[in-house]
């Protein structure tokens, strides 16, 4: 059912502990932002993970920046 599809795809998605659980229109704008985050990831060659995030702190990271929030 596209409930029980949606609570598989609200374990995929990062979200803090003490969320409420997610809408199914959250759940599907924090997917697209997660998804978005993976594939900025991928595009870094020759970059380890800590290197990735001090560089995202700093700012030197330009992309599409999907927001990572919910309603």
């Amino acid at each position: 059912s596209i409930n029980s599809a949606f609570d598989a795809l609200r374990g995929h998605v990062p979200t803090f502990p003490y969320e409420k659980r997610l809408s199914k229109i959250d759940t599907l704008r924090l997917a697209i932002a997660y998804i978005a985050l993976l594939t900025e990831v991928l595009k870094v060659k020759n970059v380890d993970p800590l290197t990735y995030i001090e560089m995202c702190l700093r700012g030197e990271m330009s992309s599409e920046r999907a927001e990572w929030n919910t309603s």
